[in-house]
């Protein structure tokens, strides 16, 4: 059982989430390395940990290409064969692959060591053509260095099996100039402190902003200050003014307090336009006028 072997990592890994559901990607990885895959009995497991439904840890396996339902060989090897690495013979690595091991693309060699599989695009373009074992890097592999690469890889079979095909402990390969297979050094590089005369100059400065912070802000109120006294100097120098109605000089007069006592209408009344005369028809023969 995963919990009895991998204690301590599984509590670690889950002390990560807030909700044990986001756990299952690291959790299926743990799992895959230790069962060579992930079978039935081993999803369900990890769906008991997590409190999952075990149908929706299948949806998982079955969406992620790194996870593997059925048994695959200690060593999966996974060739580029985009362009790039097309370009530099990624296709005649394949074919020398496959005539050394005897299988083609998705097949198991039978004394289960090798799975050979193709991908595209590993990101190594500038050292194709580009070969992944167990999510190893190795890089530059001609058809030439196929038979020291297997030669490698069939000794460090047991290495293999206790890492497992998921790749968390990936490293980068190369061919050394004796043609055997190295690891590549990639020491990590740390940031080294600042100097204790650096470190005094930094507080230094730090003290000297704090100072001239605080004589803006004093100025600032010096300012504000003055802008206060001088508005109410303007007002003490030119009171305002009131028009006889009451109102502050300047402004329009109300209609209804014009002198004279009328109130200006607010549009004037429109006249009525004068009638016109009316036209009287001539009298005719036969007519009867009135006396």
């Amino acid at each position: 059982m995963l919990l009895d072997t991998h204690t301590s990592e599984i509590e670690a890994i889950l002390g990560r989430y807030a909700s044990k559901r986001s756990a299952v990607l690291p959790l299926l990885y743990i799992a895959q390395d230790s069962y060579g895959h992930l079978t039935d009995k081993a999803i369900r497991e990890v769906a008991t940990i997590l409190d999952m439904p075990h149908t929706d840890v299948y949806e998982v396996v079955g969406f992620y290409t790194l996870f593997y339902n059925k048994p695959m060989g200690a060593w999966v090897l996974q060739v580029c064969d985009d362009v790039p690495c097309c370009y530099l013979g990624a296709e005649e690595l394949i074919t020398a692959l496959k005539d050394t091991l005897g299988i083609v693309e998705e097949q198991t060699t039978g004394d289960g060591l090798f799975t050979l599989q193709r991908v595209k695009c590993l990101a190594a373009c500038n050292r194709a053509p580009v070969l992944q074992a167990n999510l190893d890097y190795v890089y530059e592999v001609t058809p030439a260095r196929v038979g020291a690469l297997l030669d490698s890889l069939r000794s460090r079979v047991a290495e293999a099996k206790q890492r497992g095909v998921s790749g968390r402990f990936a490293e980068d390969y190369a061919f050394g100039p004796d043609g055997a297979l190295v690891q590549i050094e990639r020491p990590a590089e740390t940031v080294a402190a600042p100097a204790a005369p650096v470190a005094e100059e930094v507080a230094l400065v730090a003290e000297e902003v704090a100072l001239v912070a605080e004589e803006v802000a004093s100025v600032a109120e010096e300012v504000a200050s003055v802008a206060e006294e001088a508005q109410a100097q303007a007002e003490e120098a030119s009171p305002t003014q009131l028009a006889p109605d009451g109102s502050p000089a300047g402004e329009m007069p109300k209609p209804e307090t014009v002198t004279g006592g009328d109130a200006i209408p607010a549009h004037a009344a429109q006249q009525e336009p004068p009638a016109e005369p009316s036209e009287e028809k001539p009298a005719q023969a036969g007519d009867r006028s009135p006396l």
